[in-house]
């Protein structure tokens, strides 16, 4: 009996460990746990992101290694997001190669371009991925509309594509000018994308990902619209700055302070340039009323069949700026300005990945002085209701455009400034929306953007006459994947050169589609000298 008794509880032992090991054995093969927090507000998932969870109803494309243990394996990323320093031992993490994806978190994401032991770390160099470089198969919605709130502020720091030089416009050709014939006005270029978001050849989506062993040459020199001084090799990268949860963030890069704010009553860009020539201050906010994102996304054999994206809260544009010259045409100003802080608002893990709503932001200023010690002051406010985004049933698309577009405050009422002669000023701001994986303006996912063109001239004050001029363009643009101005790309690139890569493509495949949303120019008085 006691040797019955024995055997019964051995076998009961022997079931009992079964019992427990047996799901472990089917949690460890292949499909390694996500691990890290849950909760999108711990402080491991604020500074690095979330991890992603196997799913019975998502397929990863077979070169995607999910790396295990989330934030918490994590020692560091460079300020600019491409190189993350991890724990070796982390699961899967010996199976990462060049032309491998990483996905370790919401944020770590990316092609393997370099992965090598340095010290006690693994450093992994990612280049950006489209979404169907990551998911193969699967469905993702909202169950309900997120609100847009609650964001994780996450800065590059003060990387050398923050502020780019454009080509100066034209100056206004003097006299009482200030009317429809100056380039200050936005109505006389009004692109619908950030400056130079066109490809390495100048074509839209030029180029190729990033790959182990490939022989691209890089970005080389710069082209198109933005300019970078050359370097001659790529500068150490600092570690990234500690995220955190806030609603605005600030940048210094040289003589431009730059602050930025988001997102329950909207997105803000505050600038100031003053290098003792030129000086230019302004703000420009996309209005927001409690806005809320929705997306619905099917990709199926690594093609995207269905995306749905849209932000609601639309209430307005409101702009607010001054320039002051002390050489006048002797120099303008020009610039490009690349906001290096990211507003994202986690979303949660669906269906294992871990998906944020995030917020990008780039301004050009431009100013038209053609005489020294010359002024212009402008401010204009315009109401703008709805939801902004689109619909995508492959192959068609369909915008969803805001209306109720209204003049609140004029900004050609509101145009003052003292200058012997003509001058002008241009602002240029775009807000981009996505909903998806990735860091900084690498994010790869469902997108809306919106871009707002304001100018304003003023003739010279030597006349009987003084001719003014104000001009508005917005326009709405959409896409799946990531889009990234070109100055960050040419910089990527350059810095990609190191490890005989491709160089990356500034767009995904499907986008930019481009709305027109309002277009409008006045020009008082209406008279014969000033409307030319």
């Amino acid at each position: 009996m006691r040797t019955n008794r024995c055997a019964g509880g051995r076998w009961l032992a022997v079931v009992t460990v079964l019992a427990v090991l047996a799901p472990a054995a089917a949690c460890s093969g292949d499909r390694p746990p996500g691990g890290g927090p849950t909760d999108p507000y711990h402080a491991d998932a604020v500074r690095y992101g979330l991890a992603p969870q196997p799913h019975p109803d998502v397929t990863y494309q077979p070169d995607v290694v999910l790396v295990g243990g989330g934030g918490a394996a994590v020692r560091s990323v460079t300020d600019d997001g491409l190189t993350w320093r991890i724990d070796p031992d982390a699961e899967r993490a010996g199976d990462l190669a060049p032309g491998k994806v990483m996905f370790l978190t919401s944020r770590a994401v990316g092609r393997v371009v370099d992965v090598r032991r340095d010290g006690g770390d693994l450093a992994v160099t990612i280049g950006p991925v489209e979404l169907t470089e990551v998911i193969r198969d699967g469905t993702f919605r909202t169950a309900a509309p997120v609100p847009l709130d609650r964001p994780i502020a996450y800065s590059a720091g003060t990387p050398s594509w923050v502020a780019a030089d454009l080509p100066p416009e034209p100056t206004p050709s003097g006299g009482t000018g200030g009317g429809r014939s100056g380039a200050d006005l936005p109505g006389a270029d009004l692109p619908g994308a950030p400056s130079g978001e066109s490809g390495t050849d100048g074509r839209p989506g030029a180029g190729g990902r990033p790959g182990a062993g490939a022989g691209g040459t890089g970005g080389g020199a710069p082209i198109g619209r933005t300019r970078l001084a050359p370097v001659r090799a790529p500068a150490p990268r600092p570690p990234a700055p500690p995220a955190r949860v806030a609603n605005q963030q600030s940048a210094q890069a040289g003589a431009l302070k730059l602050t930025t704010e988001c997102c329950s009553e909207g997105v803000t860009a505050r600038f100031e340039h003053d290098d003792g020539e030129i000086r230019m201050t302004g703000s420009v906010t996309l209005l927001l009323k409690k806005p809320t994102a929705t997306f619905d996304l099917a990709i199926s054999g690594g093609t995207v069949t269905r995306a749905e994206f849209s932000v609601t809260g639309g209430a307005g544009l409101r702009v607010a700026v001054k320039a002051a010259t002390s050489v006048g045409n002797t120099r303008n100003l020009a610039k490009s300005l690349v906001v290096p802080t990211q507003f994202s608002i986690p979303i949660g893990t669906i269906l294992g990945v871990p998906f944020s709503a995030t917020v990008d932001q780039l301004l050009e200023i431009k100013t038209a002085f053609s005489a020294k010690d010359g002024r212009l002051d402008a401010a204009g406010e315009y109401a703008l209701s709805g939801a902004i985004g689109y619909g995508y049933h492959r192959p068609y698309w369909g915008p969803i455009q805001p209306g109720g577009f209204q003049v609140r405050n004029s900004l050609t009422n509101s145009i003052t400034g003292i200058s012997i002669g003509a001058s002008g000023l241009l602002v240029t701001y775009d807000v981009k929306f996505t909903v998806g994986i990735g860091a900084l303006g690498f994010t790869a996912g469902v997108y809306v953007a919106l871009r707002a063109s304001v100018g304003a001239s003023l003739g010279s004050g030597a006349g009987l006459i003084v001719c003014r001029g104000a001009g508005l363009g917005v326009h709405m643009r959409y896409g799946v994947s990531y889009s990234i101005p070109k100055v960050v790309a040419d910089v990527v690139n350059f810095f990609l050169k190191v490890f005989r890569t491709k160089p990356i493509r500034q767009r995904g495949e499907l986008g930019d589609e481009v709305v027109v949303l309002k277009r409008a120019e006045t020009v008082p008085p209406n008279v014969p000298l000033c409307v030319v």
